[in-house]
C-alpha cells in the first residue's frame, strides 16, 4: 500500500503542474495584452544659415598737395610728383611750397615742418626724372612731416624696420662715414633709395636707378 499512496501522489503534482504550465501559456498568449503606442519622430529644429558679414571699406586717404603726410613714395613717384611729368606743372601746382632751383635741373619745394622735396630733371628737358623727401629730426627729436611708401616707411624710420618691410633690400652706396645708401626695385619700374644715417632714414628717393648722389649739382 505504502507504494500505490505514493504513485497516486506523484500522478496527482504531474497533473497540477501540467495545468499550471497551460494557464501561463494563455496567459503569455492571451490577445488581451496591449500594444505599445508608437512614439512620434523627433524632427531636428533647422540650422539658422548665417549671413556673412560684408568686411568693411577702408576709404583711401585722399591725397592734399599741401600736407605731405597723405602723399605715398612708390617707384612712380611721390605723391602728385611724378617721374615723366613736366616739373614745370607739378611746381606750379604745389602752391603750398616755395620753389628754389639750386643748379640746373635741381629744384627744391619747401614749407614749414614738412620734408623737403627735391626734382630732379635733365638740363634743358622738362620731365622729372627723379624725386627725392628730405628731413632730419629737430633738436628736440621732432621729424618733420613725411611720405610714406606702400609699407609704411617714412623719413625717421629705423634700419630694422626699413630692413622688415623690403626683404630685397640690398645696400646702394656709401656717401659719409655714418651715411648708408639702400635700394629695392628694379631696371623695369625704377628704384626706391633710402638713405640711413646713425641707423635712422634721413632721405628717400626715388630715380631709374640704384644709388644716392653724393651731390645733386655738380
Amino acid at each position: 500500500m505504502p507504494r500505490n499512496v505514493s504513485f497516486v501522489g506523484s500522478w496527482a503534482g504531474a497533473v497540477l503542474a501540467a495545468g499550471t504550465a497551460l494557464v501561463l501559456v494563455g496567459c503569455a498568449t492571451s490577445g488581451d495584452a496591449t500594444e505599445p503606442e508608437p512614439t512620434a519622430a523627433v524632427t531636428a529644429a533647422p540650422t539658422p544659415v548665417e549671413t556673412p558679414t560684408a568686411t568693411p571699406t577702408v576709404a583711401p586717404v585722399a591725397v592734399d598737395p599741401a600736407d605731405v603726410s597723405t602723399w605715398t613714395i612708390t617707384t612712380s613717384g611721390i605723391g602728385p610728383i611724378q617721374r615723366g611729368a613736366s616739373a614745370e606743372a607739378a611746381i606750379a601746382e604745389l602752391t603750398a611750397f616755395e620753389s628754389e632751383e639750386y643748379c640746373p635741373g635741381i629744384v627744391q619745394l619747401s614749407t614749414e615742418g614738412s620734408a623737403s622735396m627735391l626734382l630732379t630733371h635733365p638740363e634743358g628737358a622738362d620731365a622729372i626724372g627723379g624725386v627725392w623727401a628730405n628731413g632730419r629730426a629737430d633738436a628736440e627729436g621732432v621729424v618733420p612731416a613725411s611720405p610714406k611708401t606702400e609699407t609704411g616707411v617714412a623719413l625717421g624710420s629705423t634700419m630694422d624696420e626699413l630692413a622688415a618691410a623690403y626683404p630685397d633690400l640690398a645696400p646702394s652706396n656709401q656717401t659719409g662715414a655714418e651715411s648708408y645708401g639702400y635700394a629695392a626695385g628694379d631696371e623695369a619700374s625704377g628704384y626706391l633709395n633710402f638713405l640711413v644715417e646713425n641707423d635712422v632714414v634721413v632721405m628717400i628717393g626715388v630715380q631709374d636707378r640704384a644709388g644716392i648722389p653724393k651731390e645733386f649739382c655738380g
